[in-house]
């Protein structure tokens, strides 16, 4: 008789075990060929250059299809994983956090959950800066200057790649204004305690703020209160528990920082249209439709 399969307890992290703090290949995705990947976290980043057809994956509940030329991001810490549809070709490129600068990641914070992939229609600056990360790749070896060379080229595509997201993005324009520092500044604060910290007023708090004052910057710049974002950040690690774990609801309540595991399912309810075990029932039978 079969052993009883183990409980799933917590979505797999993969760990960045990258010699020059990288990993780059080209490779072409077609179906039945990809590794038998389960959804997981990356405690780095990934990047992704599409030079033709066209590749799924989920992330964080949101499906991606990028089609033709363009270029896409994982953040640290998004659970994802590719479907077995459809052809590509491109460039992936694996890189661990300390690479990525401050400035890049500002902006990649901000596009996450919202805009993951964009079209290019020239890709090519993209492609010959990947071409030479790749050479100097094989070349550095144990060679401090190739190396530094090949870090400052790393630096270069990542910010070419964030440049042309903020491009992207319909509040560019906005980026430096007051009300969008201060939305980026709530919102990266919401997603380091969101776990801890459910009052909007908390947040006030810690940006120096009254609450009336970031309520109404937030909602202004978003179109929904601030109570919605920490919410929603709540409500989006609880889909990921529930579909890629086995913890039952009292158990993930907890884990999202909710005392009262009825409460959570009150909430969720009212968040999501149905309740945490639908959700998990509905998820997991279009999951075993796809197979």
């Amino acid at each position: 008789m079969p052993g009883k399969q183990q409980k799933r307890k917590q979505v797999p992290t993969h760990k960045a075990h990258f010699g020059n703090g990288i990993e780059i290949k080209y490779t072409q995705i077609k179906p039945g060929t990809l590794e038998a990947l389960e959804p997981h976290r990356d405690d780095y980043f990934v990047f992704f250059l599409q030079d033709s057809g066209q590749m799924e994956l989920m992330i964080d509940f949101a499906l991606h299809s990028p089609k033709g030329k363009g270029i896409g991001f994982i953040a640290p810490g998004q659970v994802h994983h590719y479907l077995d549809n459809g052809t590509s070709q491109g460039w992936f490129l694996a890189v661990e956090i300390p690479l990525v600068q401050d400035t890049w990641r500002n902006i990649f914070e901000n596009a996450k959950g919202e805009q993951q992939c964009i079209p290019v229609d020239d890709i090519s600056p993209f492609t010959q800066c990947l071409q030479l990360v790749f050479q100097y790749d094989q070349l550095s070896g144990s060679d401090p200057l190739q190396r530094k060379v090949l870090h400052s080229l790393i630096d270069a595509y990542v910010g070419m790649v964030a440049a042309a997201f903020l491009q992207a993005s319909d509040s560019s324009r906005q980026q430096n204004g007051r009300a969008a520092i201060i939305t980026r500044q709530f919102k990266e604060l919401v997603k380091e305690h969101f776990l801890s910290l459910k009052s909007p007023a908390a947040y006030a708090e810690r940006m120096n703020l009254s609450l009336s004052y970031l309520n109404e910057v937030v909602k202004g710049h978003t179109g929904f209160p601030v109570s919605h974002w920490i919410q929603q950040e709540s409500l989006r690690e609880a889909k990921r528990l529930l579909y890629y774990t086995d913890l039952t609801t009292k158990e993930i309540a907890f884990r999202t920082g909710f005392e009262d595991h009825t409460y959570f399912t009150r909430v969720f309810h009212k968040l999501a249209g149905e309740t945490p075990l639908t959700f998990r029932a509905r998820y997991r039978d279009l999951s075993n439709l796809s197979l």
